[in-house]
């Protein structure tokens, strides 16, 4: 008998008490409670921050017995009891200020009770919290740990109004920590972004985050060490119920899930989430995606899409991976600390990290996820259009591909285009590459830079992009620059194409003008 897999499961004694998996992180968590106090740490939502919490908060509870099969239990750790505040911000009621203070007192007031302490006298959550740590220190220091601190901002972006109003809630809340230190053995802060004027970071100017420290770089997640230790079974099993070998699994799974990287050390690892379902359901599918994409993140992708010709390409330091306002929040670092990028590389010199899509789950459907975001349509119809456009491709016919092209573009509000050719280079290279195309965009040769080369098994189709004039020049001007002398050797048919995008109000056009040319000699057009 394999134990079981802790789906949908996030307590730690529910899952040591009740025969679940546990991937024994305690010797890294060891390492934190021994070197510090207080810690900040932003993962991507499903990644394990509530299990973290959760054994946290049996370790400083003195459970030592619940461990006795865990690394922690055989260390020097003395096992000290100390009261606990566990704050769970995705439980509480966030959709107004008001619900949120009313829901936080709820919260603290029924913590009191489990010790006998009374709150009704203060007035606020913030002075709430200030008399439970002093009555509860009573006792011994105070552990606070808090899941999910910014819920009520990151799930209310698409609500300015409301995301501020519970920010100023949030303000008040983690300012009234800031002279309650003598009274605390330590706090734990998760969250999935690191959101600024909450005074959680500016109050607590002792609060070390360890995001991107290499000391957490495998604290969520599976290492690669960690499936060869604790998942062989569920391979082996996986393999004999579809009749494959290991090696095939496992390859697979580290196509689609691994490949998460949180600091400059070379550590990956995998979505747990995803990989737990993938060993339940035995087959490949976006798992993490599909339970769910944040409405916020849909939103930024809709406002700021012309961050796409940069997404893979961008370098960025540890300050602009972090913190961000409310009021001008950057998507592509929101992006890395949500979980749909990571670290590809780091610059020592400059202190610059280099990021990219971590796995083909996320690489494959979220493109889909800013189709859907900028046009304001579904995944139906935009799966539909794109299946529409690869099977033009595989006929070879370009002007039906460009006519469904123009369909899809045709659903994106004029509002949101924008007028420079980049942002079109960046939208035919994303639409391509979901079609699993080799697209490159600004190819530079020595007579000049070509616009958008489209490859496939037979054609090289070479674009030139233009606003707000006519196509037909297009062709012409890649003949007069010779652009198509690049790929002469390829023994490929070759298309000259000419895009015309047109933005004007309550309505976008585009225009198209295509010509072939032999692939050894060129014609004259």
């Amino acid at each position: 008998m394999i134990k079981k897999l802790p789906i949908d499961v996030s307590t730690l004694s529910v899952m040591l008490s009740e025969d679940y998996l546990y991937v024994d992180k305690t010797k890294i968590i060891h390492g934190l409670i021994t070197q510090g106090r207080h810690y900040f740490l932003s993962r991507p939502r499903r990644f394990g921050k509530s299990l973290f919490i959760s054994t946290l908060k049996e370790i400083f509870s003195g459970n030592k017995e619940l461990f006795k099969e865990l690394w922690i239990y055989t260390s020097d750790y003395t096992w000290p009891k100390h009261p606990i505040i566990h704050l769970d911000f995705s439980a509480l009621d966030i959709e107004s200020a008001e619900e949120l203070k009313i829901s936080l007192n709820w919260t603290l007031e029924s913590i009191a009770q489990k010790h006998d302490i009374t709150l009704e006298s203060a007035p606020s959550p913030g002075t709430k919290l200030k008399a439970l740590i002093e009555k509860l220190s009573e006792k011994n220091s105070v552990v606070i740990l808090i899941d999910e601190y910014d819920f009520p901002l990151i799930n209310n972006l698409d609500n300015p109004k409301i995301a501020a109003a519970n920010r100023k809630v949030l303000k008040s809340f983690y300012s009234s920590l800031k002279s309650m230190d003598e009274f605390l053995k330590a706090i734990y802060v998760t969250g999935v972004t690191k959101s600024s004027k909450t005074s959680l970071f500016s109050g607590l100017n002792n609060l070390n985050d360890i995001t991107i420290d290499p000391r957490a770089a495998a604290l969520c997640g599976y290492t690669h060490a960690e499936i060869e230790t604790y998942f062989t079974d569920y391979i082996a099993r996986f393999a004999l119920a579809t009749n494959r070998k290991a090696d095939a699994i496992k390859s697979e799974m580290e196509a689609w899930y691994d490949g998460y990287q949180f600091s400059n050390n070379p550590t990956k690892v995998f979505n747990p989430f995803s990989v737990l379902y993938y060993f339940v359901k035995q087959k490949k599918s976006n798992y993490w995606l599909e339970s769910g994409t944040p409405g916020f993140l849909i939103g930024l992708l809709r406002n700021q899409a012309s961050f796409l010709e940069d997404i893979e390409k961008a370098k960025f330091s540890e300050k602009s991976l972090g913190t961000f306002d409310l009021e001008q929040v950057p998507i592509i670092p929101v992006l890395f600390q949500a979980g749909y990028l990571t670290i590809k590389s780091y610059d020592p010199e400059r202190e610059e990290y280099q990021l990219q899509f971590p796995n083909a789950e996320i690489r494959e459907s979220f493109k889909t996820y800013v189709l859907v975001a900028i046009s304001q349509t579904d995944i139906p119809t935009v799966e539909r259009i794109t299946s529409l456009l690869s099977h033009a491709l595989m006929n070879n016919d370009i002007k039906l591909f460009c006519s469904h092209l123009e369909s899809l573009l045709a659903n994106i509000p004029y509002q949101l285009h924008i007028t420079e050719e980049r942002y079109y280079h960046s939208l035919f290279q994303l639409i391509g590459s979901m079609l699993g195309l080799d697209v490159q965009s600004e190819v530079s040769t020595d007579k000049g830079r070509i616009d958008l080369v489209l490859s496939t098994k037979t054609h090289c189709y070479i674009f030139e992009c233009k606003l707000n004039a006519s196509a037909a020049v297009a062709p012409k001007q890649i003949e007069e620059r010779k652009y198509y002398e690049k790929y002469l050797n390829q023994s490929k048919k070759i298309v000259l194409g000419g895009l015309s995008f047109a933005k004007e109000k309550n309505k976008f056009g585009l225009e198209t003008a295509i010509k072939e040319m032999n692939p050894l000699v060129p014609l004259s057009l």
